[in-house]
């Protein structure tokens, strides 16, 4: 997966509201070391597609955000967890040192799926996260998680491709089988931060959580539109 470049414009939807880590190269076009570095950000970027974002920010072209920062020496790469800034190094590091820098965060995303308490918690708090329901159109309209979207398992990729680059994306299956698949295969295409719903709807319900059926979902809509 190519490395994000983001702007003053982009930088809070792109790094601050990201889902998952994302590691910041603050650099410019005339810096021979943000040359050298560059290779070697592309590399780590491929590496942990659907785990890490991996973003170049351009110093000259976005000077608020460099100096919301203080960036004095370039490259500085600055690793952002959850909206803030916990880790930074400077200079045309070593790859071995910027492994070391971002490989604590990334455990629980290697994992490719997501628990049905943690994702409940996470929609509950109102996070940008898109779900896509992979079964049959018929049972996804029987049931399923609210807000969900039914997508063709075998046209995965062109829709992920439509949705922005750095939003979570989860995967719904009826076991979980299904969709932990395609997930691991969307992240090797270099779709970021797509996981699957562990062991799908089976173990949501099981969890306590709720689903609707297609009128359900829409009698709700309906009410919420008329409140």
């Amino acid at each position: 997966m190519a490395t994000l470049k983001v702007t003053d414009a982009t930088f809070e939807r792109d790094v601050l509201k990201a889902s998952g880590p994302v590691l910041v190269d603050f650099w410019a076009t005339w810096c021979g070391p943000c040359i050298q570095i560059a290779p070697i950000l592309e590399q780590l970027s491929d590496e942990h597609a659907g785990t890490l974002t991996i973003a170049k920010l351009d110093v000259d072209e976005s000077p608020r955000t460099a100096g919301m920062f203080r960036i004095q020496s370039i490259p500085t790469m600055i690793l952002f967890v959850g909206g803030k800034a916990t880790q930074a190094v400077q200079g045309a590091v070593p790859k071995a040192q910027l492994t070391a820098l971002i490989e604590k965060w990334l455990p629980k995303a290697k994992t490719g799926v997501v628990a049905p308490k943690a994702l409940a918690a996470e929609l509950k708090a109102g996070a940008k996260i898109h779900l896509l329901d992979l079964r049959e159109p018929q049972h996804f309209a029987r049931s399923h998680l609210r807000h969900a979207h039914v997508v063709d398992a075998t046209k995965l990729h062109e829709h992920l491709a439509t949705l922005p680059p750095n939003e979570r994306v989860v995967l719904v299956c009826r076991t979980g089988d299904v969709s932990k698949a395609a997930a691991i295969e969307a992240q090797k295409a270099g779709f970021s931060q797509v996981v699957a719903l562990e062991k799908g709807l089976l173990e949501w319900e099981g969890a306590g959580f709720q689903t609707f059926s297609k009128r359900e979902e829409e009698d709700l809509d309906t009410a919420g539109s008329a409140a």
